[in-house]
């Protein structure tokens, strides 16, 4: 879509409450609706695509969705319909919410559009050019950031789902990226600022602490085991070591409370 933006134009401007259902059998222009407030969601015949609050979709010509409220408070939205190549775009949603210009874009464009002067309108044409510039450069952010930090995504995808596992083995993450364990240390710390094996200690304390402020704690074993550790007496050292009491005597207090 932002490949391709000389030749836009404006050609009207909605701020409407969205129905609870419709349906688009093909789009006759392409538009930029941002979600003022309500949660939306896009059925595609290949994908589906929730809009919230403070977010943007793209909807090319020529598109075929099924629309869905789906949310209980209204769902209102600032409508752009524009024109323009677009090349093969497809529909594609932004965060919005911290442009500098979000409150004017969802809340004043419309009637700056429809009720302002013709500097008004110019200052319309000004502000969707600058949160298309907004939404490259943040395009371009997530682009250099999978390509820094993709290269050890396999790796992140399987601790996550394994964090608990004590038999999960954290020297060889990096055999799943195809990569040394030195580099995918230093990517790791680089995304999350601390080692594999801190960030595994600290998932686990913190896993059993809010296991402990429920309630239901039973037995240092125990938990020690829903937490990843086949050893109650090391799982016992390391949690008073970083919250400064042991499994035992935290429960106890927070009973006392």
């Amino acid at each position: 879509m932002l490949d391709n933006m000389e030749n836009m134009k404006i050609l009207s401007v909605l701020h409407i409450t969205s129905k609870p259902f419709s349906k688009e059998e093909s789009r006759k222009v392409s538009c930029l609706s941002i979600r003022v407030c309500g949660t939306v969601r896009y059925t595609f015949d290949n994908r589906e695509i929730v809009v919230n609050s403070g977010e943007m979709i793209f909807l090319p010509k020529g598109s075929r969705y099924v629309f869905e409220k789906i949310s209980d408070e209204d769902t209102v939205a600032t409508i752009i319909s524009i024109e323009g190549d677009f090349g093969e775009a497809t529909p594609a949603v932004y965060s919005v919410k911290n442009f500098y210009g979000a409150g004017n874009v969802m809340y004043h464009f419309a009637d700056m559009w429809n009720f302002g002067t013709q500097s008004q309108r110019f200052q319309c044409i000004s502000l969707l050019y600058s949160l298309l510039s907004y939404i490259s450069g943040q395009e371009a952010l997530c682009y250099h950031y999978k390509k820094r930090f993709g290269v050890i995504e396999p790796a992140v995808t399987y601790l996550n789902k394994h964090i608990y596992d004590s038999e999960l083995q954290i020297d060889k993450l990096h055999l799943l990226c195809g990569i040394s364990h030195t580099y995918f240390r230093k990517v790791f710390i680089s995304r999350f600022g601390s080692s594999p094996k801190n960030y595994v200690v600290i998932k686990r304390l913190s896993y059993a602490k809010t296991v402990i402020d429920s309630g239901e704690f039973t037995t240092v074993k125990e938990l020690a085991q829903m937490a990843g550790y086949n050893d109650p007496l090391y799982f016992g050292k390391i949690f008073k070591k970083h919250y400064g009491a042991s499994p035992v005597n935290m429960a106890k207090e927070n009973v006392e409370v």
